[in-house]
């Protein structure tokens, strides 16, 4: 921004413009006055060099008719010392009336601007007021008529709303345009004078955080109120009249608050989203108390409640960190049962009648014993298992898993995976064998920073289905239907993202062989990692398998050389692996996407390692690889990407594949120099590819 905007008398168009007053550099009042036809959104920063009213005035912001957004913030070096310099401030820059937004910021005056509730502001629909620290009372801002969004927060000195707020109108219901009103960080927040008589009618969303004294009811008859949300305000209390005028609530959320406890049985029968967390929850009356409430999401994060709590129905259900639970019994209703890090479960049972449950994880149960018995007949229609550092699980239910199962991921659970021959999954499509690596160090040489690579938008279909994997490297993730967990795999640094079904598996890492798996046909992905040997009919055998990850598998080498991987691979992912030494895949015609990460000893790709289908090709933490063979690229080759390879000197130029579109080099300081724009020697050779990505930066 110039620094006389005075020069620029006819500028219109003004959008998101931040404009610091005073200081080096910073603007006049003035400067501001004399443009006057300033549209759209426009932020004022640095007030506190303002010297008074006086000159605030010069800015004729009451002129400025089609600035629609208005931002005004002080400085926090400003003092409380200046609070009625600040508010005279303020009043000098009072908006046109046609302003439809406003935000006051980092303010230290102890009441604010008499304009900020003047009902001639007729389509002002949005008012922020934040860090006003010194502020002890708010405006009657209830006479606003069209205000829609009102958000509060960090007044600290602020101990009462009182009947001010509403405005003094009889005619007019307070607040009667208001849809989202927000209350944050309010240390000193006592109490909420209620009217009662029926303001609000058009609140649709309600927050209230960090208000730890507050106490005394909220309004009541909120009849148009959808979501609700309460955290971290320990004297507040809900009662039933209160929830009972929430008519169209479907979504509450419900934290920390120590003197709260939840009346689950008088939660009115619209809800469908519940979030509760830090709460004790209160037994029902009976079963029937829920019986017009059918929840969509059901979520319990630390809460004290009873083993045999009935909860409400809910299709998906997350229960995390419930400590005082020992059993649990699966609601008839749920399709997606997440239970992570109750560590003191040991039991789960299925309700009376089975479930329609589709997905079932769980993680950090360290004393469950048992999965749930009769589980072919009680969950018919389950086609996820993610089981993941359970210890003390040993065996599968009598009668086995659900035939139906396609997804199966088991990390961590010694017990279960030592001795297991077979699966009998006839419909089992991806598989994820792993331990966690602790019995081998799995760092990356020279850095500690994670991978990133650039493939992203690579694309890999592998199950058979309209499914899409998206790959991002070491940054990805796996993600299950209603788990939000990150799928982590212990001693790496690596996320893995696949479709919705993925799943894991995880060995121990004893010392017993596991050679004879008798694996389904069926599978079409499969990531194996930390065993001590695999057999190679098993692998042969898998004739649907597109997708396979193998991690730090000893055997390895032997694996590669010998032609042991089916040919129907269009993804293969190669991590952690010392004894890796060359690559041998040219028998794989199929291979689309191939993916090496931490072989230590990986020290050239000679001509032959590579087969002619592929298009992506990823290279990272390979702390030894020097060169690639001048032939090595296939044709097909469309994305390139290498990263944390300290001795790389040299890239097969001559011999770059014009389908090249993407090349993607990071942490390779020999290669660097030699790509640099205009002046590497290999400058010549890439500058063609489309898109050049070096150390971050685009070419």
């Amino acid at each position: 921004m110039p620094l006389r905007l005075s020069k620029l008398k006819s500028l219109q168009v003004l959008v998101g413009a931040k404009l610091f007053i005073g200081g080096h550099g910073g603007l006049r009042m003035e400067d501001l006055g004399e443009v006057e036809n300033l549209y759209g959104s426009l932020s004022v920063l640095e007030l506190q060099n303002v010297v008074d009213k006086r000159e605030a005035l010069k800015a004729k912001m009451k002129e400025k008719n089609h600035v629609e957004k208005l931002s005004l913030e002080l400085s926090e070096s400003s003092t409380a010392d200046n609070s009625q310099t600040e508010r005279d401030i303020l009043d000098g820059l009072r908006p046109h009336t046609n302003i439809k937004e406003v935000e006051i910021a980092v303010y230290r005056g102890t009441k604010f601007p008499n304009w900020l509730a003047d009902h001639s502001f007729l389509k002002l629909v949005e008012l922020s007021l934040c860090y006003c620290e010194d502020c002890d009372s708010l405006p009657a801002l209830g006479q606003l008529p069209s205000l829609k969004f009102l958000y509060i927060s960090q007044m600290h000195r602020l101990t009462e709303v009182t009947e001010e707020f509403y405005g003094s109108s009889s005619s007019n219901k307070p607040f009667n345009s208001l849809e989202k009103l927000e209350f944050a960080d309010m240390p000193e927040w006592k109490q909420w004078h209620v009217l009662g008589c029926g303001e609000f009618p058009k609140l649709e969303k309600l927050s209230i955080e960090d208000c730890p004294e507050l106490r005394g009811k909220l309004p009541e008859n909120l009849c148009s109120l959808t979501e609700l949300k309460i955290s971290e305000c320990h004297q507040l209390n809900l009662d039933t009249s209160q929830l009972e005028g929430m008519k169209q609530i479907v979504e509450l959320e419900i934290g920390d608050c120590d003197y709260l406890t939840l009346p689950l049985s008088i939660l009115p029968s619209t809800l469908k989203k519940i979030n509760i967390y830090e709460l004790k929850l209160e037994e029902p009356v009976g079963e029937m108390s829920y019986c017009n409430m059918f929840l969509e999401y059901l979520t319990l994060h630390e809460c004290v409640m009873s083993p045999d709590q009935f909860l409400p129905r809910a299709r998906t259900l997350s229960v995390q960190d419930c400590h005082n639970l020992t059993t649990f019994l699966i609601p008839t209703a749920t399709e997606t049962l997440c239970i992570y890090d109750c560590e003191n479960i040991e039991k789960l049972s299925v309700a009376f009648g089975g479930t329609q449950m589709t997905s079932l994880s769980i993680v950090g149960c360290k004393k469950l014993k048992w999965l749930p018995e009769r589980m072919q007949e009680l969950l018919p229609s389950l086609k996820e298992l993610r089981l993941k550092k359970c210890p003390e699980i040993e065996s599968f239910p009598e009668g086995g898993l659900p035939f139906n199962l396609q997804a199966l991921s088991i990390i961590d659970c010694k017990k279960l995976v030592n001795g297991r021959n077979e699966w009998l999954l006839p419909r089992l499509r991806q598989l994820e064998i792993e331990h966690d690596g602790s019995d081998k160090e799995m760092e990356h040489d020279g850095s500690d920073e994670e991978m990133e690579h650039d493939d992203s938008d690579e694309e890999i279909k592998h199950d058979g289905s309209d499914e899409e994997i998206e790959h991002e490297g070491r940054d990805e993730e796996m993600e299950h239907d209603g788990s939000d967990e990150e799928m982590e795999h212990d001693g790496s640094e690596e996320e893995m993202e696949h479709d919705d079904s993925d799943e894991e598996i995880e060995h121990d890492g004893s010392d017993k062989e596991i050679e004879h798996w008798e694996l389904p046909s069926s599978i079409q992905s499969l990531t194996i990692g930390n065993q001590k040997t695999l057999s190679s009919k098993d692998l042969k055998s898998l004739t649907s398998l597109e997708y396979l990850r193998i991690i730090n598998l000893p055997q390895i080498q032997s694996l590669l050389e010998e032609d042991r991987l089916p040919s129907s691979l269009s993804e293969l992912h190669l991590d952690y692996h010392d004894e890796l030494h060359s690559l041998h895949l040219c028998h794989l015609t199929s291979l689309l996407h191939l993916n090496i990460d931490s072989c230590r000893n990986l020290q050239s790709l000679s001509e032959s390692a590579l087969p002619s289908s592929l298009s992506y090709l990823g290279i990272s933490h390979c702390p030894n690889l020097q060169s690639l063979s001048e032939l090595v690229l296939p044709s097909s080759l469309s994305k390139l990407t290498i990263e944390y390879c300290p001795k790389l000197q040299s890239l097969p130029v001559k011999g770059m594949p014009s389908s090249l579109s993407k090349l993607t080099i990071f942490q390779c300081p020999l290669l660097t120099p030699l790509l640099e724009f205009d002046k590497g020697e290999y400058w010549l050779n890439i500058s063609q590819i489309p898109i050049i990505r070096i150390d971050h930066k685009h070419l």
